[in-house]
């Protein structure tokens, strides 16, 4: 398999759909007050698109309070296009200290968001001069302080979160006072980094289970609770007792190396399998979980060791990289769950092709599109989904 390390740049093929708010338009700089105290308590805003609007769309409109800002950009997941950040760029309420944007969205988005602002004698943060030093920056924006719901991104950084009426639920985010805990153990994996062991509860020590490869362990076990997710999934009945794995990504230069570059699919397969197996009693059944890089290692691994991985659960993997359907191999019986986010302009196609060329291929794909972006936001909770077309109860 061909592999490329320039992660690819397209500009958003379609601008993001601006619109009016019929509340914004309404108000003068005498209601702004009542409209901090009252109508803006539970951010952003939401409102039917009105006559002629699609029934399966909303007006949501994000605000910001700052009287001294000159400028305020909105970065939101896939919403914003780097390349072109003028068109989510808020706009001032004249002689008001609100600023605000407001898009056409379906009733279904759900993104990570955050805001940056460009002060008095200060250059504007987005104005970085590469495109490294640009991401690192939107991914540092402030937190929406009238918007409670909120995720880590990849870097540790919390983000707001908006999620529209007909998003899916997430309910097996959180701890629950009604369930048990399984446990979870750190440990020194076989090559020296940290390697984080799940075992569930009520099933002993000696109970041989089905296991579960999640890749960045370090997202899983601290920003992100994949332990707390599989708790509430085994409590409620949707998945089998499971074991879970999760190793370390090694930070990030490690992680490029070792996932894009292809290696992480012969780590799992030849140095993390037979160390867990020294150590937890588990059976052959062994299925992998991954996103972004994560996911398409996750693939690599079931299409290029279908007598080892016997599952894989992907959400937005790095399509880019590699053209997968070419290692499938006739005996491969693995099975496969896709997701990716349609706002996703880079990955959709190739999810969608790569869908149907393993179904050509004889692999059981089961395919999921989310109306996100390449995000936590979406990926916490599309992970339960993966993992319960997989592992459904028996």
């Amino acid at each position: 398999m061909s592999t490329q390390l320039r992660r690819p740049t397209a500009a958003r093929p379609n601008p993001s759909a601006r619109t009016r708010s019929a509340i914004i338009d309404r108000l003068s700089p005498e209601d702004i007050e009542m409209f901090w105290d009252q109508i803006a308590t539970s951010l952003p805003l939401v409102e039917e698109t009105g006559a002629g609007g699609a029934d399966d769309e909303v007006v949501v409109t994000f605000c910001w309070r700052d009287d001294e800002a000159e400028e305020v950009l909105l970065f939101a997941n896939r919403l914003s296009d780097e390349r072109h950040l003028a068109e989510t760029m808020l706009e001032r309420k004249e002689g008001t200290d609100l600023w605000h944007a407001s898009f056409l969205m379906k009733a279904d988005w759900r993104a990570s968001y955050a805001f940056l602002c460009k002060h008095p004698g200060e250059p504007a943060p987005w104005e970085s001069e590469g495109q490294v030093e640009l991401r690192a920056v939107l991914h540092r924006g402030y937190l929406d302080p009238l918007n409670s719901d909120w995720c880590h991104n990849r870097q540790g950084i919390k983000q707001s979160v908006v999620s529209l009426p007909d998003a899916p639920l997430q309910p097996w985010l959180y701890r629950r006072d009604d369930v048990v805990a399984g446990t979870v153990t750190l440990e020194t994996g076989p090559d020296g980094r940290d390697v984080w062991l799940y075992d569930p509860a009520g099933a002993g020590l000696n109970v041989d289970l089905p296991l579960v490869v999640a890749l960045d362990g370090e997202i899983w076990t601290d920003h992100h609770s994949l332990p707390t997710t599989l708790d509430n999934l085994i409590a409620d009945g949707h998945l089998r007792h499971v074991r879970c794995v999760l190793p370390a990504s090694g930070g990030r230069d490690k992680r490029w190396e070792e996932l894009a570059g292809g290696e992480g699919a012969d780590y799992i397969v030849n140095q993390l399998l037979p160390w867990v197996r020294e150590r937890r009693a588990v059976t052959a059944e062994t299925y992998v979980v991954g996103q972004s890089l994560g996911g398409v290692t996750a693939l690599r691994a079931g299409l290029t060791y279908p007598e080892h991985i016997h599952g894989v659960a992907s959400q937005s993997a790095s399509l880019w990289l590699d053209d997968l359907a070419d290692a499938v191999t006739p005996e491969a019986k693995t099975r496969v769950h896709l997701a990716h986010g349609t706002q996703e302009w880079v990955l959709d196609e190739l999810h969608h092709d790569l869908v149907d060329r393993l179904r050509a291929a004889g692999i059981d794909v089961t395919s999921a599109e989310h109306n996100g972006g390449h995000d936590y936001a979406w990926w916490r909770s599309a992970v339960a989904d993966g993992l319960r077309a997989l592992l459904p109860p028996e």
